[in-house]
């Protein structure tokens, strides 16, 4: 086989995992969960800040 074929496999073996790693982080909404986590974790930061007026 020649080496351009081979390119072009490794390339098409890339994007498809590429494709599926992405509809398996939209499938389970992973990137949601990952804010979800990151806002909880920075949550309390934010409510010890000094605030300049009330709402």
């Amino acid at each position: 086989m020649c080496k351009f074929c081979k390119a072009i496999l490794k390339l098409l073996v890339v994007l498809l995992l590429f494709i599926a790693g992405t509809f398996a982080i939209y499938w389970f909404n992973a990137d949601m969960k990952l804010v979800r986590v990151i806002y909880d974790k920075m949550q309390p930061h934010y409510d010890n800040l000094q605030k300049d007026r009330k709402l």
